[in-house]
Order: C-alpha cells, then structure tokens, then sequence
C-alpha cells in the first residue's frame, strides 16, 4: 500500500500525522516562529495552487502536492493547540507574600498530610494567574475539605523540580503536561476555607469519593474494595504495593487500569439495560442515551485518555449507525486520537494515551490475520481469541512497558486466559454493588459473590507471581523503542506486502539495536556510589557489581527497603544490580566499601552521619584525629556548623534533601560564612560517584 492509498484510505491520518508533529515541536521549541513558518508557508502554496491557471495539465502536475498546504496548517495547529494548553507563568517575586484565593479540584489524605490539586482564583487586578493550576500539600488534615471549596492562604509558590536522582522519571516535565509548573508546602493551619464553587469536574470527584468512601464501609473483603475502586471508579490508589507487583509479574496491569477494556463492559451493561426502546422503535435514542451515559461515565471516573479514546471511538461507531454510514475501526481510532489531540495535545506523551492506542490499532491491523476460519469450537475459538489478542498486545507494547516500567512479565499470556473472563462478570456485579450502596443498601449475598470473583482474581495472579524467572526489571531507551518500532513496522508490511526489502530493513535496524545495547552496556558503570535526594530520608547506595550496600544515615526514618527498590528501578535495572543489602547497626562490608553506623568509608570518601546517634560521642583528638571527606547531616540535626568542626574534621558538609525546609537555608548560609565546603542534595541533586 503507497502513501497515496493509505491516506485515501485513511484521510483522518492526513490531518493527525501533522497535529503530532506539531505538538512534538512546541515540546521541543516554544518560540513562535516555529508555527509562523508553516502557516505563512501553507497560505502561500494555496494563493500559488489559486492563482496557477495556465492549463489543465499545470493543474494536474500540482495534485499531486494538494495536501502539502493541509500538512503544514496542521502543524502550525498543533503547535498552537500545545501553546494554548500549556500552563501559564507566574511572576514569584510579585506575588509571593500575597494572599491568594484558590478553588480545590482534587484532595487526598494521606496519615498526616494532605495533597491538593488548586486552581489559582484572580483576586484583584494585581494578582492575573489565568486559571493557573499548582500543587499544595499540607503538614496536618483538615477532614472538613473538599473538592469544590474555596480556600485562602499566602503564596509561597517554588517551581516544580526534579529530585536529581540518576536515571529518575522526568516529574517536572510529567507534571507541565498536566498543567502544573509551581507547588508549595504549609501547615494546614495556615489554609482557611472562605467559600463553595461547584463545577462539573469538581461535583464528579466529589460524587466519586463518596462512592469510594461507601465501598470502603461496606462488609466485602479489602481487597474486593480495592479492585471494584480501581477497575469500576478509576482510582487504584487503594491498591496496596504488593498487589500492584504482582499484577505487573503476573502481565495483567491493565486489569487495573481503567481503560477500553472496562468500557466496553459499561457499555454493554447500558446498551443491555436500555432494551425497552428497541420495542417502541426507539434504537436510534438507545444508541444515543448509551453514548451520553457513557459520557457521563468518564467524567465520574476522571477523564482518562484511555476511557476518552474508547468513548470517542464508541461514538464514530454510534453516529455510524444513526447516520447509516460505514465506519472504519483503524479510522474512528485515529479520529479519537484527533479529537483527545486537540483539546488534550499533553495527552501524546502519556504512557495512557501511548499504551492504548498502540495496542487496540495492533488488534485492528492483525485481526484479519489471525482469525480462524471454519472452526465452530466455542471453547477453542476462545482460548485462540485470547492467546493471540495477549500477543499483539504484548508485543506491540512491550518495550513502552520496559521503557516506562523498567520491567518485562513472561506470564501474560497464561495469566491474560485465566483473568480476562472473570472481569466482565467482576464488572457487572459490582457495578450493580455500587448501584447499591449509591442508595444505601449493602446486599450479603452479593457481596460474598464479589469476594469469591475477587479472591480468584488476587489468587491466580499471586500464583503466577511466584513462577521463578516469571518477570525481569531491565533499562530500555529511547533508542531502543525507536530500533524495536521500526523492526515491527517493517515486519508488519512485509506480511502484507511480501517484499523482501521491508526484511532488509528490519535486520539493519536489528543490527543498530544490538550494537546500540553493547556499546550502552560497555559504557554503564558496575561500581559506584550515590547519595540519593529524598524527602524523607537520606538513601546512600554503594555497588560493587550486582551487589549494593543500602545505608541510611538518618536511622528514625521510615524507610522502605521494597519502595525503595520500586522508586529507583530503572537505576538498580541500568547498573544490573540485583542484591542489596540494608546496613544496620553491625559492621558491612563489600569490596572498598564499608558501613557501621554512624561512620562509612565507600569507595575511598569517609562520612560520618550526622543527626541523632553515636556521632555525638566522637571526641575530638589532636594525635589521633579521624580525618572524614563529609559530614552528612540529616533532619535530625538542629544545631549549627560551628558545633560540628569543633568536634569533627572534615573536609566538606553534605546537607541532606529532608532537611526540614526551615533550617536548610540556615545551614547553608553558615556554611558559606564560614567558607565551609558544602554540597546541598536539594539544590544540587545526587551526589553520583562512577568508576
């Protein structure tokens, strides 16, 4: 198939290829010119294309060039889609130490805090923040807030910041594709609630936290509760570490996530229940109350990329049928793309919107074929059904899941025919569970059928999860899914087209991506030391080939060891370390490095802890002094510099990045009176030593 043929084929994709393309610009340049350039550039081939009228033979050459000024409108579009969606600035030195007045759009709890989503209210004609959105977090509750409440307090805004950890999720960037560039942190008693806003979004999240909180209160099994919050109301926030690992071992993820695959369930049980209109002729109305539920569904559940482009594609399919039109699958999902791109041009680099377009426009080219022909097994047809839909979907997606998860599962495939069936019947039921306790009935008996689905669904994947060698943690790049997306491509129109330089292609990019991954791996470093920026503890890591000593300094913390691991698993997956060891108050060691609390000497550096602990009985001593490279402090400590060099020689300060934020500006502006060597892992990040 030619370009031509694709895009007649295909028209949505001669207006969703350029939109990209756009938005991938305005991530790339902001200036203005680069959406200038082709706008200017597309009216004047079309004055060109207008004003040429020598002879019908002129105008048939040109033809072939009629979508070019389509093309570059399209970019200039996407830019412009990108510019408008992206969050504004704030001018921090004029309105920090104001008073600003903030509506909030989503609020959780945590033990003793609170994180908030705000969008900043203009107050004044001195305060303009244009719907400005920021994230506020609090030490202490307040249980009388909610979504929807307008909230006063004093503007202290930082902008949002990487930790500076190595190999970390871009936050920063993750948190501008939503809209959010400035964040602060206060006491609650600081945050007085001043009034009430309901807006659409804002009613919806309330709505669903109630539903939340009655599922929550109802007489299921935790983990029952759990998967009908994530898999009916969008929110896996419930689920606990240990059952997200295993879900991921296990290769069934997307169970969890609410996506197209749930939608297709909620819309089955609407289209089911809305039967009746199909005796008084009413099929066209039962399609479009249908679609307007739906609608209504996504905004209860949140708005999810996944949950819109399967609604937006169910609506092309609908509008088919009330306009008697034909309607192609590949098509409605490139429409659906498009429209999600135009109002939600961030929405293209979130790992959502990228994991399920990819797999269901996999399942459309590769349904044809696969099907079987001529066999009438029920059973067999099924089995063969899921085998090859987990296939597709796992190859066409697997080296996103690696890239963004650090992680590859062997087992999706058995675990996919075992749990797929139970989730329609999971669904239904529990949305009939919802339904009932929405009215304050809690039904027994459907409740102990929920539990027994659900303890299938969390046994199974706990079984699967135990399989040795069940899943692996690696570290792909960009390059890497650039290579494995071509091979695929190139792969793909070969079985179609049957020509042999498609095979070509995809050995010489199989070639790149194997030298890529030698040289990537010749170039990773196998010992190393890095403090890590955290906050709420001070991580200090030493690895010596696949074994790693764990050292936290500040010893009241509360530490994680498997957090950790889950939080740094691209690092420990780059650097194939696959043992470590959490020091505690004994004597470790591993080759050039050792640890005992509250002294370390890790690759030739000497550090001493300093918060609340032994060091305080270190007495200095002129013919026996222990000479250390830094002093690490902690949030622990509350005194000054000065006291810790008339105890300890040092040659530098390491400030940790818990440090309460209070006392770091202190302790750095005495450092810098005393022209004391200092190394602040908040404003510097890491500290990453590499051989």
């Amino acid at each position: 198939m030619d370009a031509n043929g694709l895009l007649s084929r295909l028209p949505v994709l001669r207006l969703l290829i350029p939109l990209i393309a756009g938005i991938i610009l305005y991530d790339f340049c902001q200036s203005l010119w680069v959406a200038a350039v082709p706008a200017i550039l597309s009216l004047t081939i079309l004055c060109f294309f207008f004003f040429v009228k020598d002879s019908p033979l002129s105008r048939l050459q040109l033809k072939q060039y009629r979508y070019v000024p389509l093309f570059l409108a399209m970019i200039a579009v996407g830019w412009m889609a990108a510019w408008l969606k992206a969050p504004p600035s704030i001018n921090l030195d004029r309105v920090n130490g104001t008073i600003a007045y903030a509506r909030i759009e989503t609020i959780d709890y945590n033990e003793k805090s609170m994180s908030m989503q705000l969008q900043l209210l203009n107050d004044s004609d001195y305060n303009k923040f244009d719907g400005s959105h920021i994230l506020l977090s609090t030490r202490g509750c307040d249980y009388n807030l909610q979504a929807a409440d307008i909230i006063a307090f004093k503007l202290n805004l930082e902008k949002v910041r990487n930790l500076g950890n190595p190999d970390e999720m871009d936050y920063a960037r993750f948190l501008y594709h939503k809209g959010i560039i400035y964040r602060q942190h206060i006491k609650v008693d600081d945050v007085e609630k001043v009034g009430r806003s309901l807006t659409i979004t804002t009613f919806a999240f309330n709505l669903r936290q109630d539903l939340q909180h009655k599922i929550m209160a109802s007489h299921m099994q935790p983990e029952t509760q759990e998967l009908m919050i994530a898999m009916l109301l969008g929110n896996d926030d419930f689920i606990s570490s240990d059952t997200r690992d295993n879900f991921s071992k296990a290769g069934v993820a997307h169970v969890l996530a609410l996506s197209g695959l749930h939608l297709s369930i909620i819309t089955f049980l609407i289209w089911f229940l809305l039967f009746p209109l199909d005796y008084i002729k009413g099929k066209k109305l039962r399609l479009v109350l249908t679609l307007l539920l739906l609608i209504g569904y996504d905004v209860l559940t949140g708005l999810s990329p996944s949950v819109i482009r399967a609604t937006v594609m169910l609506a092309f399919v609908f509008l088919s049928a009330i306009f008697f039109r034909k309607s192609s699958p590949l098509n409605s999902l490139f429409a659906a793309a498009l429209v999600i791109l135009v109002f939600s041009p961030f929405s293209l680099f979130g790992v959502g919107f990228q994991l399920s377009f990819i797999t269901v426009a996999s399942l459309i080219i590769f349904y044809k074929l696969f099907q079987i022909k001529g066999v009438k097994n029920r059973i067999l047809n099924y089995v063969y059904t899921i085998l090859v839909t987990s296939m597709v979907a796992m190859l066409s997606t697997i080296i996103l899941t690696a890239y963004y998860f650090n992680t590859i599962s062997f087992m999706s495939l058995l675990s996919n025919i075992i749990i797929l069936p139970i989730c329609p019947v999971f669904m239904i039921m529990g949305a009939c569970g919802v339904v009932f306790l929405a009215t304050g009935v809690d039904v027994v008996v459907l409740n102990r059928v929920l539990d027994f689905l659900a303890s299938i669904v969390t046994g199974s994947v706990g079984i699967f999860a135990k399989v040795p060698y069940v899943s692996g943690s690696v570290y792909v790049t960009w390059w890497a899914v650039a290579v494995y997306y071509v091979i695929l491509v190139s792969v793909v129109l070969w079985i179609y087209k049957k020509n042999i330089r498609f095979l070509l292609i995809a050995g010489t990019a199989l070639c790149i991506g194997i030298a890529h991954c030698v040289i990537m791996d010749f170039n990773t470093s196998r010992k190393g030391l890095v403090v890590f920026n955290s906050y709420n503890s001070t991580p200090v890591l030493f690895f010596n080939q696949a074994e790693a000593l764990l050292w936290v300094p500040d010893v009241e913390s509360d530490f994680d060891l498997q957090s950790f691991k889950r939080q740094h698993r691209a690092f420990l997956a780059h650097h194939r370390i696959d043992s470590i060891t959490l020091v505690d108050t004994a004597l470790h060691k591993l080759a050039d490095g050792a640890v005992m609390h509250p002294y370390a000497k890790l690759q030739g550096k000497g550090f001493i802890s300093i918060g609340k602990g032994r060091w305080k009985h270190y007495t200095r001593n002129e013919d026996n002094t222990i000479k250390f490279d830094f002093a690490l402090i902690t949030k622990r400590y509350h005194s000054t510099i000065a006291v810790i060099d008339n105890l300890i020689e040092c040659d530098a300060v390491m400030l940790s990045g818990d440090i309460y934020q209070d006392d770091l500006p202190n302790l750095e502006k005495e450092c810098r009176d005393l022209r004391k060597p200092y190394y602040s892992l908040k404003s510097q990040g890491a500290y990453v030593m590499m051989e």
